[in-house]
């Protein structure tokens, strides 16, 4: 079961309208596909023509801890057509995060429901609010792929770097780390400036850029109108081409993937086989590494908390990754580390912060970028 949440704390992105089209574009591919409204403002329920749902049949009654209020998963699920169905939202959503502000594990509370229910389900497309909150958190925590919606307007990428920024901290808070790609949306291929924007996306997302483009389409705002998929609106339309090209491009890379896993899979045995039968008799063991102390400083005069985080401590923020603060202003942390090549970042009062004395940098899985250090033996 894959679990893709689409988010962008942008509004007017495209957001509801990738969740709707992708699902329901899967849907007539054959995949069993369910949606889940974690929008309190139920923009995908009314695009789909669920408006009359029960308000004790909602999304808000699989996260709530209301012994009176909660529901299980399957009795709050609506058939919306063949292979596509969908859990619901309303306002009461929006009342979630106070209830739950003092429970343990709160924003893991989707991925609990989800991993713990019995579900007979492909695809699971979840729809974030318009932003970075409780709710949001909840769905990157719970979902295996992040799409961002990125339309081509001036303040496209605003904001993305704190989506990313989030994603890191989940891995490093709870050591998950779903695959996040960029879809460009509303594009007008009439206009240079489209281009443009999609270039700047483009560079920006580099291979994490799908190839698939959402162009405008009217036919997507009349199928919303009518409450279906544009697939099923208007299956012949640029709108339903391009939702169905996204989804069969996710398609190819799940298979793909699966495939990829299988043959490393393959290959690893292979090789320890082979090595299990080639190895010598009797072996010395290696030379131990010439270990080496490194410094970590940071210029922070107003900062409260610093850490430095990487590959040669886990990501792991907590006192041993604390810097000490030294005089005017100045931190440091000393690490006594092996030759290597390792990337690093510092947390600052829980930001992310470039090495600022280090140019050394590479752009990771999130679309962000590490400091890089290098220990020669």
């Amino acid at each position: 079961m894959k679990k893709i949440a689409v988010a962008n704390q942008k509004g007017g992105c495209g957001k509801t309208t990738t969740t709707i089209n992708l699902a329901g574009a899967l849907a007539s591919l054959g995949k069993k596909t369910l949606i889940i409204d974690l929008d309190p403002q139920a923009h995908a329920s009314f695009g789909l023509g669920v408006t009359n749902q029960s308000m004790d049949r909602s999304t808000y009654n699989i996260l709530t801890e209301n012994p009176e209020k909660t529901r299980t998963i399957n009795e709050c699920i609506v058939k919306v057509s063949d292979n596509l169905d969908i859990v619901a939202s309303n306002i009461l959503l929006s009342t979630l995060e106070q209830e739950l502000k003092d429970k343990e594990d709160a924003v893991s509370k989707l991925h609990q429901v989800l991993a713990s229910s019995q579900l007979a389900y492909q695809y699971i497309v979840i729809d974030c609010p318009p932003s970075l909150g409780f709710l949001t958190f909840n769905a990157l925590r719970a979902a295996d792929q992040i799409l961002v919606p990125i339309d081509m307007s001036a303040f496209s990428l605003m904001g993305v770097g704190k989506l990313l920024g989030m994603l890191e901290l989940i891995k490093i808070k709870i050591n998950h780390a779903p695959q996040v790609n960029a879809l460009a949306t509303l594009f007008d291929k009439r206009t240079k400036y489209s281009q443009a924007m999609y270039d700047e996306i483009s560079t920006f997302f580099r291979n994490q850029m799908l190839s698939t483009i959402i162009r405008l389409n009217v036919d997507l705002k009349k199928a919303a109108a009518k409450g279906v998929c544009v697939v099923s609106f208007n299956k012949d339309s640029i709108g339903a081409e391009d939702y169905l090209a996204l989804a069969r491009e996710l398609l190819r890379a799940d298979g793909a993937l699966e495939f990829e896993q299988a043959l490393s899979q393959a290959q690893s045995s292979t090789e320890s086989v082979s090595q299990t039968l080639n190895a010598p008799r009797s072996t010395m063991d290696p030379a131990s590494p010439i270990l080496r102390e490194v410094s970590f400083n940071i210029d922070a005069p107003n900062a409260k908390n610093i850490f430095v985080v990487g590959e040669f401590n886990h990501w792991k923020i907590n006192d041993e990754s604390r810097l000490s603060r030294l005089e005017n202003g100045k931190w440091e942390k000393r690490f006594t580390l092996a030759p290597g090549r390792y990337k690093y970042k510092f947390v600052v009062d829980g930001e992310w912060v470039l090495d600022s004395q280090n140019a050394e940098r590479e752009q990771n899985s999130f679309g962000t970028f590490d400091s890089i250090i290098n220990l020669q033996g």
